[in-house]
């Protein structure tokens, strides 16, 4: 039990972290959005939006949801090599992780909701864009971590650790196709980290494909819990506001 409270501790006090050290602008890099974003510990990205009526699919029983390819135009140029390979990468994540929250959902709700590759016959559609990226340095980041157990150079060991770790950051929206109407806004960078135990900890990109994942399978799990039998036509952003941080922590401690 104390070691269960001792870890509650640390996630509240990381979360806590988290959210002081985003640096990255909250204003849309990319065009995606033109809402203000508001950052707050019970949601798990730097800063999200979502609109203020209930759920508008919730009598429908068939649609099907439009991904668009990741945007890596603001990366490419600096990453030519790197960037355009995350354009599938992110893809088939969001293909896995959303198509198992639709399978569920429409076995919960005895509905036919599906993925499609043609935005013109698609119910709502998915943009996702790339507003920063810098690659691991696998070596500098294995001997920081090393070092650190050794000397802490105070304002110098934590900042050789962060650009060992590269950077990346993304913004998503969630819109109805034919109406243009947004539901969903959000930014988030550095979700996680790849662990010096896991192969992505010695490959440049490593920190892009932990990020990539995170993002698409926190994504599936959004889409399956605004489903009618999960959300019904409640109003997320009034879940989002009465939600305990204890949620928020538990969440946290499962990443």
């Amino acid at each position: 039990m104390r070691s269960r409270y001792h870890s509650l501790l640390l996630a509240l006090v990381s979360l806590l972290c988290v959210s002081c050290a985003q640096q990255h602008t909250l204003v849309s890099e990319s065009g995606l959005y033109d809402v203000k974003l508001n950052r707050s510990l019970k949601i798990m990205v730097n800063g999200g939006w979502t609109w203020g009526g209930g759920n508008p699919y919730l009598h429908q029983k068939t649609g099907a949801i439009y991904i668009a390819p990741l945007d890596i135009s603001k990366v490419e140029q600096d990453e030519p090599e790197l960037a355009p390979l995350m354009v599938p990468q992110m893809h088939q994540y969001m293909v896995d992780f959303i198509n198992k929250a639709l399978q569920e959902s429409n076995a919960a709700n005895k509905a036919n909701w599906t993925l499609t590759d043609d935005p013109a016959k698609s119910d709502i559609r998915i943009d996702t864009a790339l507003v920063h990226f810098r690659p691991q340095r696998p070596g500098l980041r294995i001997l920081s971590s090393i070092g650190g157990h050794f000397v802490k150079v105070p304002g110098v060991t934590g900042v050789v650790g962060k650009f060992a770790e590269g950077d990346i950051c993304i913004e998503l929206t969630i819109r109805d196709s034919k109406s243009g109407q947004l539901y969903m806004a959000c930014k988030d960078s550095n979700r996680k980290t790849a662990r010096l135990i896991s192969a992505e900890a010695y490959k440049r990109s490593g920190n892009a494909d932990v990020n990539l994942k995170a993002w698409a399978e926190k994504l599936g799990k959004l889409i399956r819990y605004c489903s009618p039998d999960m959300l019904g036509d409640g109003i997320l952003r009034e879940k989002i506001k009465n939600r305990p941080i204890t949620d928020v922590i538990t969440e946290h401690l499962s990443l």
